[in-house]
């Protein structure tokens, strides 16, 4: 058993993806819009998530955390 993925929600999408890439240094995977959930999925990591585990960043559109 692994961990496949963990997941971090993220109030400024590009911001985070921007550390995440630029300072850090890991490879955006991908990406997807889901429209009627108001959400988009970004999984970045080191390696593909066949080979170690990586990070979801999840931003609910139009919600504000605190």
């Amino acid at each position: 058993m692994r961990i496949l993925h963990t997941m971090i929600r993220v109030r400024d999408l590009q911001q985070s993806l921007n550390f995440y890439t630029q300072i850090l240094g890991m490879k955006l995977l991908r990406q997807k819009d889901y429209p009627d959930g108001k959400f988009t999925l970004a999984f970045v990591g080191y390696a593909d998530e066949s080979e170690q585990a990586v990070i979801e960043l999840t931003h609910n559109w139009g919600e504000h955390l605190p």
